[in-house]
């Protein structure tokens, strides 16, 4: 881990600026900041935190990817079109709950990308383990494991050391800077001791400020509160500040309310552990869909249930333990941990021995649950001391953004790019209703972040509008109602 001092902007009301300024340091920030800087142009980077990286060196890393050299190794054929029905499946599937306006034309860009983003993450250094199979989701093996998410700030890291790229740490982004034509030239940022600077940007400003999972004011106008407030997973400058200041200035965000619950827990913990009730049975797959996972654990008695793992998990993976919402319970046996949180003995040792077997006996799909995605090497839940973690329901991922065009300029209310605007990562709308289907997360934030990068460095913007909402209507049955009042008029 590497961490970094913020570089001073100057005394007072001070002004900087760049070719292309960058707002945040995720996947699609650090990819934006090294392919700006690859056309040779001026950049400023800004970070809310100490160090680059983001939310994906704290994450699972699971990154999808359609096509890739990792498929073709393995003999896994895949394409663009089985990618966009896959996606389509998920967003379908979502639109039943929520509000979801997906691109499918964006959703075809990262597609076609994201082979080239597979290589030039391998090319730096970035190690991928195997394949996690999610049948139900990915209809075809595209989403692989990263071997330590730290690879990626790694990764990145040079490029923040390029003579033209300034890096501005523990600095946050307040406001846009527009001209009297609307185009964005700059934003407002604060530095860590109150101090607010204005940095120019002569050619573009790309948001990737990550999503809005922290601001619970800014979930409340989109969930209801006893959702809005519950817990999340990630760090706490996911404010949704990318999307108010490209609202300011007329950015059309779409699918805001599309916040989903899910049971927080790493993916990469999910893999090692089970789940038990408070009858100390396993009652779901572990690993199966998102929504499923909730559903399970609310019909449970008490809406109560527990991951279970090792002391060998426990200790490979106590940084994500930490990050649950509520803290482990650790016992010298089996016996000794159902004690302590409240579940028969028996049924607890019975359920562990069962899934041991099952990891010993070879088989692909566990019987029970219907689960494919195993313990690395199939290894099993046999060394004390063991550890119970509770099960929480709350966010991980949020789902709105902007629209945008096919070069990433954040286009307005009525479907016109706005100057100078660029959107990626997750302060973008259109690929993210697709989260559902795992990996496209980091992935998309590394591909279209490298995109939008190049696009604000080259200058030129987008013209041709998408078309907005502006003038679609449902017919109306006022018309009818109306006829009908003056029918029963005219017979009396």
């Amino acid at each position: 881990m590497t961490s970094q001092a913020a570089i001073d902007l100057g005394t007072g009301d001070a002004e900087s600026a760049a070719d292309v300024v960058v707002l945040g340091t995720g996947p699609a920030g650090m990819a934006a900041v090294a392919s700006a800087a690859a056309e040779g142009v001026e950049v400023v980077a800004v970070e809310a935190l100490g160090e680059i990286g983001g939310n994906c060196v704290w994450s699972t890393g699971y990154l999808a990817f359609v096509g890739s050299a990792m498929q073709a190794d393995q003999g896994i054929e895949d394409d663009v079109e089985t990618f966009v029905r896959d996606a389509g499946r998920m967003v379908e599937a979502a639109a039943e709950e929520y509000g979801v306006t997906w691109d499918e034309d964006l959703v075809r860009l990262f597609a076609q990308e994201s082979a080239e983003t597979c290589r030039i993450l391998t090319d730096r250094g970035v190690r991928f383990s195997r394949f996690i199979p999610r049948p139900r989701q990915h209809s075809i093996d595209r989403m692989a494991a990263v071997v330590d998410p730290w690879m990626f700030q790694r990764a990145f890291q040079p490029d923040f050391e390029l003579p033209n790229v300034r890096t501005f740490f523990r600095t946050t982004a307040r406001r846009l800077v527009t001209d009297g034509e609307g185009r964005v030239t700059g934003v407002v940022v604060r530095q860590a001791d109150g101090r607010t600077v204005t940095i120019t940007a002569r050619r573009g400003v790309v948001l990737a400020t990550g999503g809005y999972q922290a601001n619970p004011l800014l979930r409340q106008r989109f969930q209801p509160r006893f959702l809005a407030e519950g817990p999340y997973l990630g760090v706490d400058t996911c404010r949704g500040d990318g999307h108010l200041m490209g609202q300011a200035v007329g950015g059309d965000l779409i699918n805001m309310t599309h916040v989903p619950p899910l049971v927080i827990v790493s993916s990469s913990l999910v893999e090692d552990a089970i789940a038990v009730n408070s009858e100390g049975v396993r009652f779901a797959d572990e690993a199966g869909p998102y929504e499923e996972r909730v559903a399970h654990l609310l019909a449970q008695p008490g809406r109560r249930g527990w991951y279970v793992f090792d002391s060998v998990v426990a200790e490979e993976k106590a940084a994500l333990i930490e990050q649950m919402p509520q803290p482990a319970v650790s016992a010298p046996s089996l016996e000794a941990l159902a004690g302590e949180i409240g579940v028969p003995a028996d049924a607890l040792d019975r359920t562990v021995r069962e899934w041991n077997a099952f990891l010993d006996g070879g088989r692909s799909r566990d019987p029970l649950t219907g689960r494919v995605v195993m313990p690395p090497g199939r290894r099993t839940a046999s060394t004390p001391p063991f550890t119970a973690v509770p099960m929480v329901i709350g966010v991980n991922f949020v789902s709105g953004g902007f629209r945008v065009t096919q070069r990433l300029q954040v286009l307005d209310v009525f479907g016109m790019p706005i100057g100078g605007l660029f959107a990626a990562g997750d302060c973008l709308g259109g690929l993210s209703a697709t989260a559902d289907l795992g990996g496209t997360r980091i992935s998309g934030g590394f591909t279209l972040g490298r995109l939008a990068g190049r696009a604000a460095a080259s200058g030129v913007d987008d013209t041709a509008g998408r078309g907005g909402v502006q003038g679609a209507f449902l017919p109306s049955r006022l018309g009818a109602r109306i006829a009908l009042v003056h029918l029963g008029a005219h017979e009396s």
